[in-house]
């Protein structure tokens, strides 16, 4: 998707307004300072002597000015600044309605010129001459701009900065090489440091791309959820004025650790770590000295729970470990931890956050305000949650209803593995706790079985309960079949309804999924695909066959699709997204599944439950007749020892048990000619199948279980 990118016009002129201000650096200063007094978040503008004494600040280049509001605080902090500016300077341009792609300066390091005695009396004009020059046309094509490039390089404290200074001014004309981009385009300085002739390539070799810097920018720094971001630090930038300390609820669980869960290293270290390189990295680095931490985990609950949720499952959030911020290492991944050696593990219901990160907000205008502070002092203060209060405020509206926090007010129902078996799985809590962590693990599987097992109604339940709560927008099915292609799948092109006779190349389910999963790699998607093995599979997932193995996820494994567009990025599946494959094992008409496949998933057989006596206290406990249970569970029985023991046929035809359960709650209206009903319009029909060659017996069956 084109970005506006409404920040680039304001920028460029203010730029060329800000030209005519070399003669007036006290004027700049004394403006900023104003800004501060009127308490904007403005870089402190005292110098220092070579005894540590501070004095006012006599003079500027124009990139710390810019980097003023070009650094990490709160968006709306910058926006309130860059207001001031067009003002104080009379631009003309709108004012930016987002920022995206403008890399940010280190607030400990936004000086392009270190303090006075180590300051030479040319290097202010040095940046200024760099800066005069950049707005010239083609200056990379100048002698006169290369040698002041290199010239500014000889300013201490001036380095890549000044390429992300340069992008500010002129983002059609110079590229960052902030570490972010540098990053994402595989770039590496040279041994010796940055130089005119290496920037002047680089820049030329990414323009061959076509894409524009802004867009690469926007590519390297806006992984995270741009709104998302300005949101929290905004939040954050207006509770640290006045001077509060904040709560945060982190989480320790890294999936691609053994053992996962990392609380004891985090607290044998004395240190909480984000476990992404490329998301939270604002809120990590707004965690400040004294700020309370609380290591958590998610989950939902049932059964057992020290108040009455009627019969109903909640959320639940494990306190693990609770301390206090010592030190911000200002990496965007790690805060040092004074951690609490005599808190004890417990546990807190129905309020409760699933993201990595989560900044507990206490503030006035916060809607929940008396939730979080419940929460606060329940975790830090000692006190008991009121349980009673909490259920009367969760259990009285309705399930869809549910307020989790201030990024969702509105949740969706909590499932767990409880639910799960109550909806009729028929397995052992056992069984369902193998398939969940054998789906975790793997990320790839296939419920396989004979008809009328509950492969389809499986899938689904499983992929809530590894969700934990039901979520229709992270859960997509599929039905493969013999014409189903890679073009339906992952990309292809078909025709263009705005220009008859012509093709446009269009994203398949599976990729738009992927993408969705991608944005949100806190929470599980789970993709589902019925009747798996009817699609001729390696054309249908191509290149992609490798990207399903559990250790192949992430952009580190990234292929280019078949289709796919000159300045595209290679694709990968996140390791947030599950798949279940759906294999019915009777039918005859279809091909083993590829070897290659196969070693990508891991396999559940699932089997009738006539047997079970899970399944017959599910039937009794909706009041279906006992004499009526006793018929099912006696016929089918033998019917599939049977179909088992028949050469031609073996377990895998035998017939499930879902073909005996009626929706709904209440079974006390069903007798026997409901069973005999199915029996005769579903049963034997596929002993008809199952029999073709010997339609005698199949009217034997018949008679016997009609009896």
């Amino acid at each position: 998707m084109t970005r506006n990118f409404s920040w680039i016009p304001i920028y460029e002129e203010l730029a060329g307004e800000l030209a005519g201000w070399e003669d007036r650096q006290e004027e700049l200063i004394s403006f900023l300072e104003d800004l501060r007094s009127e308490g904007y978040v403005i870089t402190p503008l005292g110098d220092k002597d070579g005894e540590g004494r501070r004095f006012p600040l006599k003079e500027i280049d124009p990139f710390t000015f810019l980097g003023v509001f070009n650094r990490r605080i709160g968006y709306d902090q910058r926006i309130a600044i860059i207001t001031q500016v067009k003002r104080f300077l009379g631009l003309k341009s709108d004012l930016p309605e987002d920022l995206d792609g403008t890399p940010i300066l280190n607030n400990r390091k936004s000086w392009f010129f270190p303090n006075q005695p180590l300051r030479s009396a040319s290097d202010i004009a040095r940046l200024w001459k760099v800066f005069h020059l950049a707005l010239q046309e083609n200056p990379l094509e100048k002698k006169e701009f290369l040698s002041a490039f290199d010239e500014a390089l000889k300013v201490q404290q001036t380095n890549v900065n000044l390429t992300m200074a340069l992008f500010w001014i002129r983002p059609n004309t110079f590229l960052s090489l902030d570490q972010a981009n540098r990053k994402y385009l595989g770039i590496r300085l040279p041994a010796d440091g940055l130089n005119a002739k290496f920037y002047a390539e680089t820049v030329k070799a990414a323009r061959a791309d076509e894409m524009p810097f802004a867009e690469i920018s926007l590519a390297a720094w806006g992984a995270e959820n741009e709104r998302a971001v300005k949101i929290a630090e905004s939040r954050e930038a207006e509770y640290r004025a006045w001077g509060g300390i904040n709560y945060w609820f982190a989480s320790a669980y890294w999936d691609d650790k053994n053992p996962p869960d990392q609380t004891e290293r985090f607290l044998d270290e004395g240190i909480w770590e984000n476990e992404y390189n490329n998301r939270y990295i604002n809120e990590v680095l707004s965690m400040g000295v004294n700020d309370r931490i609380a290591i958590k985990s998610v989950s939902t609950q049932r059964r057992d729970l020290p108040f009455d949720a009627r019969n109903k499952t909640v959320s639940r959030m494990t306190i693990k470990a609770i301390g206090t911020i010592v030190a911000n290492r200002g990496d965007g991944r790690t805060v040092e931890v004074e951690w609490d050696p005599n808190f004890r593990e417990k546990s807190w219901y129905f309020y409760t956050n699933r993201n990595t990160l989560w900044r507990l907000r206490t503030d006035n205008n916060y809607r929940f305000r008396e939730y979080a502070e419940k929460l606060r002092d329940f975790v830090w203060y000692g006190t008991d949650q009121d349980y009673d209060w909490f259920s009367k405020q969760f259990l009285q509206v309705n399930e869809t209803e549910q307020i989790l926090s201030e990024y969702m007010e509105v949740t969706r129902p909590p499932y767990s593995v409880d639910d799960l078996i109550a909806a009729g799985a028929f397995l052992t809590e056992d069984e369902v706790r193998q398939t969940l962590e054998r789906l975790h693990s793997k990320k790839a599987m296939i419920l396989q079985g004979p008809p009328g097992v509950g492969k389809t109604f499986l899938a689904r339940k499983l992929a809530y309960a590894l969700m934990k709560e039901i979520d229709q927008e992270r859960f997509e099915m599929v039905q493969f079949h013999q014409s189903y292609s890679y073009d339906d799948f992952v990309r292809g092109y078909r025709p263009n309804p705005a220009r008859p006779g012509s093709f446009v190349l269009q994203n398949g389910v599976f990729y738009d999924f992927c993408r969705k999963a991608i944005r949100d790699p806190d929470r599980e998607y789970v993709f589902v695909i019925d009747e798996i093995n009817r699609g001729n599979l390696g054309q249908i997932f191509g290149e992609l066959l490798m990207l399903l193995e559990a250790d192949k996820r992430g952009p580190e494994f990234a292929l280019p699709l078949a289709y796919h567009s000159e300045d595209e990025p290679p694709f990968f599946v996140p390791p947030n997204l599950y798949l279940i494959g759906l294999m019915n094992l009777a039918d005859r008409s279809l091909a083993m599944v590829d070897y290659a496949l196969r070693r990508r998933f891991v396999f559940i057989t699932l089997r009738p439950q006539y047997d079970s006596p899970i399944l017959r206290q599910w039937l009794l406990e909706r009041s279906m007749n006992a004499d009526l249970v006793d018929l099912i569970v006696d016929r089918m029985t033998k019917l599939n020892r049977q179909i088992r023991e028949d050469p031609s046929l073996g377990e895998n035809y035998e017939i499930g048990h879902s073909y005996f359960l009626p929706k709904g709650d209440n079974f006390s209206g069903l007798d026997k000619n409901w069973y005999r009903g199915i029996i005769r319009t579903e049963i034997v029909p596929l002993l008809k199948e199952y029999w073709f060659d010997n339609l005698g017996k199949v009217k034997e069956v018949e008679k016997r279980l009609l009896a």
